[in-house]
């Protein structure tokens, strides 16, 4: 897990659970979501993209580093910093020499405009 001055930023993880949509289909139910602070992850700054299509919106992006044994799964998403984001792709388990370099990796994304 990293440690020190680094590792100084919560978490909310945002996980809703699984509903029968009523057509034999089952999707989350964000209403019902539930919320758990977890303590001890480094923020990096990750990159704006904006959309070129629409041309009022962007993209902004964060990679997020935490303890290995983190609950969080790809279909979260994460409150950090006043916002709302996604996960973009997996939730990544990063093993390392020692309990001290082993962490999570999240890719967290969120739409404005």
């Amino acid at each position: 897990m990293i440690t020190g001055a680094v590792a100084r930023h919560s978490i909310v993880v945002v996980r809703a659970p699984l509903v029968d949509d009523g057509r034999g289909n089952e999707t989350r139910d964000w209403v019902n979501a539930t919320e758990t602070t977890l303590h001890g992850w480094a923020v990096d700054a990750g990159s704006t993209i904006e959309d070129e299509t629409n041309r009022d919106g962007s993209a902004v992006e964060y990679t997020i580093r935490g303890p290995y044994t983190a609950d969080v799964v790809a279909t979260d998403r994460v409150r950090l910093l006043g916002g709302l984001f996604q996960v973009t792709g997996g939730v990544m388990r990063q093993p390392g020499p020692s309990p001290l370099t082993s962490h999570t990796a999240l890719r967290l994304t969120r739409w404005e405009g």
